[in-house]
């Protein structure tokens, strides 16, 4: 057919058919995006492929916008608890990538053949955009295409078995992480206080500097003998007998209550005057302040009371630094909180919207950065390449968050279109391209490469269970998912869903994710040039 030698009819016909066969489902078990490369595996065959720049700038919107979502996570992550986790997952995929170089000493694979090989067994499209990139050869995905089939139904199988062979009861193990749940991860609370303690009085709020010994917020003043509640700021001076309305979590409350007074029943309840607000962040220009910047209490007399991101309420601490779709609670006059309300935005649309200026910004400067000369020891002089530069760029940029006018992190559902936009286009071009050589890939070195890819896969995930549950003590279901998560595993995390409705392997599979994202691309260029 001529018209399937025009290129955007070919995408578009490999994009409609290759997303509606990821999309069919056995079970549990579905191929998800990668149906897209076998259908372009297909196409390739016959003779029908894509130009090479579409694989290209596939690539780097592919990995840029992994570099962004990725970013504060990873950073965040290695300051957090979850570090354990992370770890568990990084040990995952080196034991991986060490199987992997075994198997390219047992069978003779080289760079192109065993990059495809550990992507695919370890079903990371990421690790295949650098093996393409690097090794330069279609035999690169032609392997992820027969071994990933096995990563994912191994994946699903294991998790299924586990249980029973370890003789786990899931219950058990939910009210165990409810029950650790409920103690460290306690709400915001507020109490009202009667002050009494003598060596507080008549000071400001801002010399008792409360923040240095537990992150609490005065938020209302009641005078003794008032009949109306005032606003607290840094400047309000404390009184004996004043009532006050303090906000944090239960156990820094119960720190801060001695050095104040004694707690009362009484409700300080705001006049007509004074009204409570919910706002959205939504203005780029505030994005990536802190609450001290902002100073809202001593400029619009508006007291902010907390911060509610991503469904967890934060302490409205001076230092706590503010994102878009954060929201702010605040308490003033209403004319005050007008105010604010245009200062903060509170536009629901502008957190769909998207500059393109900043993307294309991060992805020059990541393109400079993948062209820098850098030397090490024993390995020479090398370059980070296009997937290293625009990843360093992304995770980079991501953290800064904002510089002058740029905010550089985008909206996670322009981030999502980004990147299936990416991988279509890179998945695609690939897939026309392996199809002209896997018939003669598969018949020269099938039984090897799926022999090989089965054993990269079961390999970590079998010493997965001795790393997570017995050399770092991770609980049994937060490990289901930092093993699915170290495979970034849709369908195994799917298949944990079925064993229990809980949110902690789909929590730990979110905590790990970035580092595993990021070490796959770091495991594959080190696979390729130790093989090289």
């Amino acid at each position: 057919m001529e018209l399937l030698h025009n290129h955007i009819f070919l995408l578009l016909l490999i994009t409609i058919i290759g997303t509606a066969f990821g999309k069919l489902r056995l079970k549990s078990f579905s191929l998800g995006s990668s149906g897209i490369i076998f259908i372009a595996l297909f196409f390739g065959h016959f003779g029908y492929t894509l130009p090479t720049d579409f694989q290209t700038l596939g690539l780097v919107l592919f990995i840029y916008s992994i570099g962004l979502q990725a970013g504060p996570g990873f950073i965040t992550t290695l300051r957090s608890r979850g570090l354990h986790l992370s770890l568990g997952a990084f040990a995952i995929i080196g034991i991986g990538f060490a199987t992997t170089l075994v198997m390219a000493w047992v069978y003779g694979f080289g760079p192109d053949i065993s990059a495809g090989i550990f992507a695919g067994a370890l079903t990371s499209t990421p690790g295949l955009a650098v093996a393409v990139e690097m090794a330069g050869d279609t035999s690169a995905a032609a392997s992820y295409g027969l071994t990933y089939f096995f990563g994912v139904t191994g994946v699903i199988l294991f998790v299924q078995l586990i249980p029973r062979i370890l003789k786990v009861d899931v219950e058990k193990e939910e009210i165990y992480l409810n029950e650790e749940v409920a103690s460290s991860r306690e709400p915001l609370k507020m109490q009202h206080v009667e002050l009494t303690n003598p060596n507080i009085l008549n000071q400001k709020v801002k010399d008792l500097r409360l923040g240095s010994l537990a992150p609490v917020v005065i938020t209302r003043l009641l005078r003794l003998g008032a009949d109306q509640p005032i606003l607290v700021s840094g400047e309000t001076v404390l009184h004996e007998g004043d009532h006050i309305r303090i906000v944090g979590r239960p156990a820094d409350l119960k720190k801060i209550l001695p050095l104040l007074g004694c707690l009362i029943d009484k409700e300080i309840q705001f006049d007509r005057a004074l009204s409570k607000k919910s706002i959205i962040v939504s203005r780029k220009e505030v994005a990536g302040m802190t609450l001290n910047q902002l100073n809202c209490r001593e400029v619009f007399n508006v007291q902010t009371t907390g911060v509610t991101r991503n469904g967890f309420d934060l302490p409205a601490t001076p230092n706590l630094r503010l994102q878009m779709g954060d929201i702010v609670h605040a308490v003033g006059q209403r004319s005050a909180l007008r105010n604010i309300i245009k200062i903060f935005g509170n536009n629901t649309k502008e957190l769909y919207s998207i500059n393109l200026l900043p993307i294309f910004i991060g992805l020059l400067i990541g393109f400079l950065i993948g062209q820098l000369p850098l030397y090490l020891p024993y390995a020479g002089t090398f370059t980070l390449g296009t997937t290293g530069g625009v990843l360093v760029s992304g995770i980079i940029l991501s953290n800064i968050y904002k510089t002058g006018p740029f905010v550089w992190e985008i909206p996670s559902t322009a981030n999502s279109f980004i990147r299936a936009l990416g991988l279509t286009l890179f998945m695609a071009t690939v897939g026309t391209r392996t199809g002209e050589s896997i018939v003669a890939t598969v018949s020269e070195q099938g039984i090897d490469l799926f022999i090989a890819g089965a054993v990269v896969t079961l390999v970590p995930l079998i010493s997965s269970i001795f790393i997570c549950k017995y050399l770092l003590k991770i609980p049994f279901l937060r490990m289901l998912g930092v093993i699915t998560g170290s495979m970034t595993s849709t369908p195994g995390l799917a298949a944990v869903s079925e064993l229990s409705k809980t949110h902690y392997a789909s929590s730990a599979y979110a905590t790990v994710y970035p580092v595993a994202l990021i070490a796959m691309i770091l495991f594959t260029k080190l696979l390729v040039l130790i093989l090289s």
